[in-house]
């Protein structure tokens, strides 16, 4: 009767006992402390408590798990599992760009943007000439002062808010005044646990209104089915949604098929955004996932994928040795080229916090009509560009941002 609770991948291992430790989401309906301190007496440790949804990751022992699944507060439990982030670098000189051919009055102002990512390397047009980085929050290792230990995090930030102070304004971001937040839940290859990034989400709705977070980047993809996991980011997404902070999601690295979107970028409490190849060709970036899901448009949105250039980092970097902080050598090389859907749900999330300056009352819905009044649909009926790859098309900021 208990096993019931355990999803069936996690049933198989304990059942043969084929780990001596399983690391797990623990779903509760009340009590969350009886449930700690019985995992914490059995040597067991707790990684987070993620009120808001009712959900505990820790790792246990076999023996323990089949303890916690006869508590009636204990309602299901599952694997923890990874998400992965959506660009990388792609090896050459910096060369196009998402550039900014407007001046635009608005710059984000006073907005905060709470990035979920590799963590953020204190790069010179981040920090001069005022500091953009606010908060960081290293939930992977505990360390207190910004890095970044794989450069995705850095080059996101820098769509985002770079100043353009060293590149001639070439590479800056929109949003140059906006403030940033960042939570490193993904390591050095890129990849993050599920429970980290759910348990940063936690944080951010209790600290939005102090920190006036706006907008949450997550850059980053689901890849499995396991609906409760999906679920768990929906019915945070969806918090998120009901305290108006939008959060913005690629739609993934899949090849541009149809039906190939999956995982968080499915929920309608966010904006899922696909990749354009706008650097030498004018098509879909074929390593954008695609819809149709259920009745939903989804990516909603596409903005320009390949060959973005923006912010570089040293990622051998270590801010604190000893509980002191450390400070980075000169940069060589200031800038690096990605792709991926990555950039491009970056760059809407700087439009959003353009838009935020300007009303700052401006709701999920709101934000969604004018994107959809201001977006230039493709050619679709182009042989190689669907609906389903481009939604309904690409934002042009002129027509929101004048």
């Amino acid at each position: 009767m208990f096993k019931r609770k355990l999803e069936e991948n996690l049933l198989y291992c304990v059942k043969r006992n084929i780990y001596k430790k399983y690391r797990v989401l623990i779903k509760y309906n009340n009590f969350s402390d009886k449930i700690i301190s019985k995992i914490e007496k059995s040597n067991g440790t707790v990684y987070s408590s993620l009120k808001h949804i009712c959900l505990i990751c820790a790792e246990v022992k076999s023996l323990t798990l089949n303890r916690l699944i006869e508590m009636p507060e204990v309602t299901y439990v599952c694997f923890d599992d990874y998400c992965h982030i959506c660009a990388s670098p792609i090896g050459i000189e910096p060369a196009n760009g998402l550039r900014f051919s407007h001046n635009y009055k608005l710059c984000g102002k006073n907005i905060s943007i709470a990035l979920i990512d590799t963590g953020v390397y204190p790069h010179k047009d981040l920090t001069e000439p005022v500091n953009r980085i606010i908060y960081f929050n290293d939930i992977i290792n505990n360390i207190h002062y910004p890095y970044d230990d794989n450069g995705h995090g850095t080059f996101i930030a820098g769509i985002m808010c770079g100043s353009g102070l060293y590149c001639n304004n070439m590479y800056k971001g929109l949003a140059t005044k906006s403030n940033l937040y960042v939570y490193k839940c993904f390591d050095a290859k890129g990849k993050g646990f599920v429970s980290d990034i759910l348990y940063a989400l936690d944080i951010i709705i209790d600290m939005y209104e102090e920190a006036n977070i706006k907008i949450i980047c997550l850059a980053a993809e689901y890849l499995s089915y396991n609906s409760f996991i999906i679920n768990a980011f929906n019915d945070m997404f969806k918090k998120c949604c009901d305290k108006n902070i939008i959060v913005v999601v690629p739609s993934g690295s899949s090849k541009n098929s149809d039906c190939s979107i999956k995982g968080f970028a499915t929920s309608k409490y966010c904006f899922t955004i696909g990749g354009y190849d706008t650097y030498k060709t004018d098509k879909p970036y074929e390593y954008s996932s695609s819809g149709p899901y259920l009745k939903l448009t989804k990516p909603e949105f596409v903005a320009a994928a390949s060959n973005i250039t923006s912010l570089n980092s040293d990622v051998t970097f270590v801010s604190e040795r000893r509980g002191i902080k450390l400070y980075p050598s000169k940069l060589e090389k200031l800038y690096t080229v990605y792709s991926g859907t990555s950039c491009s749900s970056a760059y809407i999330c700087s439009i959003i916090a353009l838009l935020f300056e300007d009303n700052i009352n401006l709701t999920f819905n709101d934000i969604l009509s004018l994107f959809k009044l201001s977006a230039v649909s493709p050619d679709i009926n182009k042989e190689y560009v669907t609906k389903n790859m481009v939604g309904y098309g690409l934002i042009d900021p002129t027509q929101i941002l004048k």
